[in-house]
């Protein structure tokens, strides 16, 4: 996934793109990640905000306290309801301690298969049944 990286919701109404590739690419097994897929993981895409733009739609979106103690901003379409975009906010200030990124869920890209986590997080939270690729590096 060495493009730039274009996707959006399941009915059309929300369509983004990155500018340039994407930085992060990772797996979160935390609860919150849980509750917001249906799933025991989220896979996300994630690279700065100044790369990310948002080309349709207005997305609705809620924020929540994660895992990591971090207030995070859910975004997902509010006609369809697939969950888009995941972003931290801290007194309306948009970041994370390494970088400003945006992420965007990887079932929300055009080509998803395309997409290749580097790691793993919260793993410890996952559910027994949780399968992970063999080699990819687990952190809590």
């Amino acid at each position: 996934m060495d493009e730039p990286i274009t996707g959006g919701c399941r009915c059309g109404a929300i369509r983004y793109a990155y500018t340039q590739p994407p930085t992060l690419k990772h797996m979160c097994c935390c609860r919150d990640c849980q509750r917001f897929t249906g799933a025991d993981k989220v896979f996300v895409v994630g690279g700065p905000r100044a790369a990310f733009v948002l080309e349709q739609g207005e997305p609705a979106s809620y924020a929540v306290i994660a895992d990591s103690g971090a207030t995070i901003v859910r975004a997902f379409c509010p006609t369809c309801g697939s969950p888009l975009f995941i972003y931290p906010e801290i007194d309306g200030v948009y970041y994370t301690a390494d970088d400003d990124v945006i992420e965007v869920t990887a079932g929300s890209l055009d080509d998803p298969s395309a997409f290749t986590p580097d790691f793993a997080v919260f793993v410890s939270r996952a559910p027994r049944w949780a399968t992970f690729p063999e080699g990819l590096p687990l952190h809590d």
